[in-house]
């Protein structure tokens, strides 16, 4: 179930990022990405799941997304505020792709950071709880 989840949120990444880059891992690869793999990025965050058979409730990852985009340490606050709008204007187009998908989630939030990864990207990080329908005879 976990990598179906993986794999369902990077082909809605890759459409609504289609020149940069989906990655999946932890705080620590993220920054290793942002050196080797194009933006703007999408990451996904680990996330944990649990099982229906043992927890008797379907599964709601929370889910932990961030839309990265190129910045520089010496950048002023109108490029971050572009940058930031960038990757709002990126999140809202994810979210609409969870809804055309028939995706049942809840809680959505998007944050803006900036200067993050050794100062050089700002963009929205993403949070939702993500409604997971499972069939515990399949497990």
């Amino acid at each position: 179930m976990y990598i179906d989840i993986v794999n369902l949120l990077s082909e809605i990444a890759g459409e609504v990022n289609q020149t940069g880059t989906f990655y999946h891992g932890r705080v620590s690869d993220a920054n290793l990405a942002i050196e080797q793999k194009p933006l703007p990025q999408i990451h996904l965050y680990p996330f944990k799941i649990t099982n229906p058979v043992t927890s008797g409730v379907d599964n709601v990852p929370n889910i932990l997304m961030a839309f990265i985009f190129q910045d520089s340490p010496n950048s002023k606050d109108e490029d971050r505020t572009e940058l930031v709008n960038q990757a709002d204007i990126m999140q809202r187009k994810f979210e609409n792709w969870l809804i055309s998908r028939d995706v049942q989630y809840s809680n959505y939030e998007a944050e803006p950071f900036f200067k993050q990864f050794n100062g050089v990207t700002s963009g929205m990080f993403v949070r939702f709880a993500l409604q997971v329908k499972t069939n515990p005879c399949a497990l």
